[in-house]
C-alpha cells in the first residue's frame, strides 16, 4: 500500500510539536523527581526506591505499551494520554509523591511511544525525523533537573505549554501510519533476530557507557549546558547526516571517532563534549534500523530501544561501577559496540537490497 507523504511544512510542524512536547514531558518528570528530593518529602532510602520505580515504569514498560499502541493504531491518543499523566504528576508530587512518580513513569512511557511512532512515520525508513524528535529530551531533562534541585519548579507554566501542544497535536495533520506487517516470507529480513541482537547490543552498550562515564567538570553549569547541547545536536543531526552520507559511514564512523575523546579526554571538557556529540550520533540510526526490520510495529520498535537502554544501564548500579568506568573497559566496550553496529547494519543493508530486488 502506498502512503501519501506529508509536505515539508507538515513534517516540520509535527516535529516541532512532538519534539517540544518531548522536552516538556522529560522536563516535568525530572523536575518532579528532584523536587521530591529537594523538599525532603521522603527519606533518602525511599527516594532511591522512587527513582528505581520511575525508571522501571518509564523505560521497562515501553515495549509493552508499544505493542498496545500498535494494536490500537492510535499513537496520537497514546501521546496525549502520556501528556495528561505527566501533567498530573506535576500537581500531585507535594502531597502524593508515590502517586506522582507512578504518573510520571507511565506518562513518560506512553508519550515516548506515541510521539516516537509518529516520528518514525514522518520520514519513513529514514533516521531524520526520529532523531529530531528524540533530541530535545536531553534539554528538557537538564532544565527539569536544575529547577527541581534548586527548588524552583513551578508546575503551571509547564502544564500550560503542554496543554497548548496537546491541542496542536489534534490540529496539525499527522502522517498516515503504516501498520501493515509484512508476513510474506520473501519480504522478511533474513536473520532478522541476529540483526536485532547486534543493534540491541550496540544500544545497550551506549547506555552503559553513558551511565559510567565520569566528567568531574560537570559541576560547572556553563559546561553542563554546552555538554547537553552537544548531546542534543548529536541526536538531532545524526539522522540527517546518516540519511545524506550513509548509515554505516556516519554511525560507525562517529562511534569509533568518539573513543579517544571519551577515553582519554574525559577530564578535558571540550574534548569530552566533542566525544559526546559523536557518541550520540548513532541514536536515530539504531532506532530506525530496528523499526525497519519490524515493519508495521513502530511502537514496539521504539519500546525495544528503550528496553535496551535500561538493560544496558543496570550494571552501572552494581558494585562493579569502579571497574566499569576504567579507561580500558570504556575503550573496549565502545569498540565492541562499534563492531556490533557495523555488522548489524551491514547485514541489514544486504537484506534490504535483496528485498528491493524481490519487489
Amino acid at each position: 500500500m502506498e502512503y501519501k507523504k506529508l509536505s515539508i511544512k507538515n513534517i516540520s510542524a509535527n516535529l516541532f510539536v512532538y519534539g517540544t512536547a518531548h522536552a516538556i514531558v522529560d522536563g516535568i518528570c525530572a523536575a518532579v523527581i528532584f523536587s521530591i528530593l529537594k523538599n525532603q518529602i521522603v527519606s533518602t532510602a525511599n527516594f532511591i526506591s522512587l527513582v528505581i520505580l520511575y525508571n522501571v515504569l518509564a523505560f521497562g514498560l515501553q515495549a509493552i505499551f508499544g505493542l498496545a499502541s500498535d494494536y490500537l493504531k492510535s499513537p496520537r491518543a497514546v501521546a496525549f494520554l502520556g501528556c495528561i499523566l505527566t501533567g498530573l504528576s506535576a500537581i500531585t508530587f507535594l502531597s502524593f509523591p508515590i502517586v506522582a512518580i507512578i504518573f510520571a513513569g507511565l506518562g513518560n512511557a506512553l508519550f515516548h511511544i506515541g510521539g516516537g511512532s509518529i516520528s518514525l512515520n514522518l520520514t519513513p525508513k529514514k533516521a531524520t525525523g526520529p532523531g529530531i524528535y528524540v533530541a530535545p529530551g536531553a534539554l528538557g531533562i537538564l532544565v527539569g533537573t536544575l529547577l527541581g534541585k534548586g527548588g524552583q519548579f513551578i508546575a503551571w507554566p509547564f502544564i500550560l505549554i503542554l496543554a497548548v501542544l496537546c491541542l496542536l497535536m489534534f490540529i496539525i495533520k499527522k502522517p498516515e501510519m503504516n501498520y501493515e506487517q509484512e508476513v510474506v516470507s520473501e519480504n522478511k529480513f533474513n536473520y532478522f533476530e541476529f540483526i536485532l541482537l547486534l543493534v540491541f547490543l550496540s544500544i545497550a552498550i551506549r547506555s552503559l557507557v553513558g551511565a559510567v562515564l565520569v566528567f568531574p567538570w560537570k559541576t560547572n553549569i556553563d559546561l553542563l549546558i554546552i555538554l547537553t547541547s552537544a548531546v542534543v545536536l548529536g541526536k538531532g543531526l545524526g539522522g540527517i547526516l546518516a540519511d545524506k552520507f550513509g548509515w554505516i559511514r556516519v554511525a560507525v564512523g562517529a562511534l569509533v571517532l568518539s573513543i579517544p575523546f571519551l577515553v582519554f579526554g574525559a577530564n578535558i571538557p571540550y574534548l569530552a563534549i566533542i566525544g559526546m556529540f559523536l557518541f550520540n550520533i548513532t541514536m536515530p540510526i539504531t532506532l530506525v534500523a530496528i523499526s525497519n526490520i519490524l515493519p508495521g510495529r513502530p511502537g514496539f520498535a521504539f519500546g525495544l530501544t528503550c528496553l535496551a537502554l535500561i538493560i544496558g544501564a543496570l550494571p552501572a548500579f552494581s558494585g562493579l561501577k569502579q571497574f566499569l568506568c576504567g579507561q580500558l573497559f570504556v575503550f573496549a566496550i565502545i569498540l565492541v559496540s562499534s563492531l556490533a553496529l557495523y555488522y548489524g547494519l551491514r547485514k541489514y543493508f544486504i537484506n534490504y537490497e535483496q528485498k528491493k530486488m524481490v519487489e
